[in-house]
């Protein structure tokens, strides 16, 4: 426990970060077993002589919580990928979305305006509740008739952790692809620490990005009390045209946000942090939509603002952890402008979600680890949507939910384990929507679910996990807005009243292991999902749709991801997926077929990094650094289009790194200036002879970009 809490409070103290300072690039940077934090920050004073290889830096032993307890990452026995806050400092990651499509097996899109969207291992979709878990510290978000994958400014965080395969036991409803976790970092009762980071670049063809981040932790009462602070004020560029007005780069935006942590220690094995985080966007045309030529002819407004707050209280027994989670989260999301041209609309989402969670687990080596816990959830949506002259109406639903969850694992001996879990899950959902003329859908109906994880797993040697394991993993039904009945009406088009709940299980086979000494790291699995009830989209007209249950899909694939750190000088990792996930059965009124791939799902995914440091004089430090990403072509579109694009993007990092606090890099993104699509197209366009006139729109990466960046840390 103590290593992993002063390791954390030490990452950007008065040295530099030794994984920053030694390489650029680290992918599972941590202590040696049993190392002390301090110990490394007296490393990375050390340094050898100029022209000296520096020791390499022992992989795979980063302190992670995905089973809701510390661990090291190469003994969880599932898959998962833990990025270290120095890993995306130096690869200049600007969000998750970015740390999220270097993880094989995963994959997302920044859709602009705020909102993201997630595929893990084939679980994607855009409706419903959350497909997969997504957390900012012990915060969900999830609970809701609408994916809410929030936008988290990659400052000031210690890791993400990508947990792969449904993860229902120990973190609830949505986790069925998997779960993100966002873990920033924590009060430090030792030392006052400050920095500031500034950015600017230049996109071509389009509009000039800033950026300014900073950060403080303030000691206030001794071993007592402390407050850490960090802001961010950011504009991203825009690169697409109004081509109905001519207005140049117009989907720019303004992003900031707040956050606040105050931790105190009532006894030496008590602590209580009361967290705050706001984050504001506003966008004229908040949208990376476009088509091939990079414009667009229709454009929603966004402002988009959310808010949590949470406490949480920790206490420390002999041999185990007491722990108790409050958060209050809320999200208001407007809409404003022409959902198609000629087709204005207004759209207001407000969301309100409330937990609680009392949790108990073991602590230290022993014969049986186990996690035990209770969760309590209220979840409000509110909605107004207007479009004239075709609907207007308002919505509101409540979801009242609570489980019971335990995890246990059995360590039969020295190299065998067997772990078993359950959660039982609770919802009451009350919800309805009245259009504007008095037609009403309604839901009252309460949905529950057991859901069992089973793994087995085996360590020939300290350094190497193999392991077998089954999960479930399950999702609310919701209710069909009102709009889309009456205008499935209208169309001939036939929708249920409610959608049902999904559920999908996985079978895993395993590996992890660290070689050669420590230099090495490898991981792989396979996998198979059968995923049933899978809710998709009706089309009714070409901008609006209805929902309906579908019969499933099957989602089948593997994994691998290598690292190889010779020394402390150079870094290399290479890793990808692929994965088969396609509609188990026609699904009648839509195009998807038996055999159509999942709806925004990249069948191959690659990447691949190199990190090398060198000295420059006595007192500077110089890394170059390079990452590269593939992502095949995605298939399917939302309701109807074309494919997306198979493409290519190469990003590039050369700074200068001072161990005074100081450091400055020059940077290339999208060096290949890649436009083709990210997702598919929506629907083409068609003169009245029938001749194509277009391609639909689609996402669109930021064109060829180059900036530079300015770091301090006192």
């Amino acid at each position: 426990m103590s290593t992993c809490k002063n390791f954390t409070s030490h990452r950007r103290a008065g040295v530099p970060a030794l994984g920053r300072l030694a390489t650029g690039i680290v992918v599972a940077l941590m202590l040696a077993p049993g190392a002390q934090a301090q110990e490394a920050a007296t490393a990375s004073d050390e340094a050898p002589a100029t022209g000296q290889a520096r020791e390499a830096v022992t992989l795979g032993n980063v302190v992670v919580t995905a089973r809701k307890r510390d661990e090291r990452q190469i003994d969880v026995p599932i898959a998962m990928s833990a990025v270290t806050g120095e890993q995306i400092d130096a690869m200049g990651l600007l969000n998750v979305t970015d740390v999220i499509n270097i993880t094989p097996g995963a994959s997302s899109i920044d859709t602009g305006g705020g909102f993201t969207q997630v595929q893990i291992r084939g679980v994607s979709s855009s409706l419903g509740g959350n497909d997969n878990g997504y957390y900012i510290d012990e915060t969900p978000f999830t609970g809701v008739t609408v994916p809410w994958y929030p936008d988290a400014r990659s400052f000031d965080i210690d890791r993400v952790e990508i947990l792969k395969g449904p993860q229902g036991t120990l973190f609830g409803e949505g986790s069925m692809g998997g779960t993100v976790r966002i873990i920033t970092r924590k009060p430090d009762f030792d030392r006052f620490a400050a920095g500031v980071e500034l950015d600017a670049s230049r996109v071509s063809g389009g509009s000039d990005g800033r950026g300014a981040k900073a950060y403080a932790n303030v000691p206030l009462i001794d071993d007592k009390l402390a407050l850490r602070v960090a802001v961010t004020d950011e504009t991203t560029p825009g690169w697409i045209d109004n081509a109905a007005t001519g207005e140049k780069n117009v989907n720019d935006n303004d992003i900031r946000t707040h956050r606040a942590k105050l931790r105190f220690a009532p006894t030496a094995d008590w602590n209580i942090d009361l967290a705050y985080w706001k984050y504001k966007s506003d966008s004229k045309a908040a949208s990376n939509a476009a088509y091939d030529d990079m414009t667009n002819d229709s454009f929603l407004s966004n402002e988009n603002e959310w808010d949590s707050t949470s406490l949480t209280s920790t206490y420390d027994f002999e041999n185990s952890q007491l722990v108790y989670v409050f958060s209050d989260g809320d999200l208001t999301f407007g809409q404003f402008g022409d959902l198609a041209p000629g087709l204005p609309l207004t759209a207001v989402i407000d969301i309100g979600v409330r937990t609680h969670e009392l949790r108990w687990a073991s602590t230290g080596e022993r014969k049986l680890d186990w996690t035990a816990g209770y969760y309590l959830r209220k979840a409000v949506r509110e909605d107004v949507v207007d479009i004239p002259g075709i609907l207007s109406s308002t919505s509101s639903q409540v979801n009242d939910a609570y489980a019971f969850f335990g995890e246990a694992t059995l360590n039969l001996n020295t190299q065998w384990a067997l772990t078993g879990g359950l959660r039982y899950f609770k919802d009451e959902v009350d919800g309805a929507d009245i259009a504007s003329d008095g037609s009403v859908s309604t839901l009252d109906a309460t949905f529950d679910s057991w859901n069992p994880r089973l793994s087995l797993s085996y360590k020939p040697s300290e350094d190497t996990t193999f392991y077998a394991s089954a999960a479930k993993g399950f999702r609310s039904g919701q209710l069909q807005p009102i709009s889309s009945i009456l205008l499935g009406e209208m169309y001939g088009v036939e929708l249920p009243s409610t959608i049902d709940p999904d559920t999908i299980w996985t079978y895993e086979l395993g590996a992890k292991s660290i070689l050669a000494e420590g230099k090495v790291l490898l991981e792989g699995a396979i996998f198979y999902s059968d995923w049933e009830g899978v809710a998709v989209r009706v089309p009714i007209t070409p901008q609006i749709n209805g929902l309906a249950n579908s019969d499933g899909t099957k989602n089948k694939g593997v994994e691998l991801n290598v690292v190889y750190t010779p020394n402390g000088n150079l870094t290399l990792q290479a890793g990808g997926s692929y994965i088969d996930a396609t509609y188990s059965a026609d699904v009648p009124g839509t195009p998807l077929f038996k055999g159509t791939p999942v709806y925004n799902v990249p069948r191959t995914t690659f990447n691949a990094s190199a990190s090398y440091g060198w000295d420059v004089g006595e007192n500077l430090r110089a890394i170059a650094s390079g990452l590269a990403q593939y992502e095949s072509a995605r298939e399917t579109a939302l309701t109807a289009g074309t494919p997306g694009d198979a493409r290519t993007r190469l990003g590039a990092r050369i700074g200068l790194e001072s161990p005074a606090g100081w450091a400055v890099y020059l940077y290339g993104e999208n060096l290949t200036d890649e436009d083709g699509a990210i997702d598919a197209r929506s629907a083409s366009q068609f003169d009245p002879d029938g001749n194509l006139l277009r391609l639909g729109a689609a996402n669109r990466y930021q064109p060829r970009s180059y900036g530079v960046l300015f770091r301090y840390d006192y």
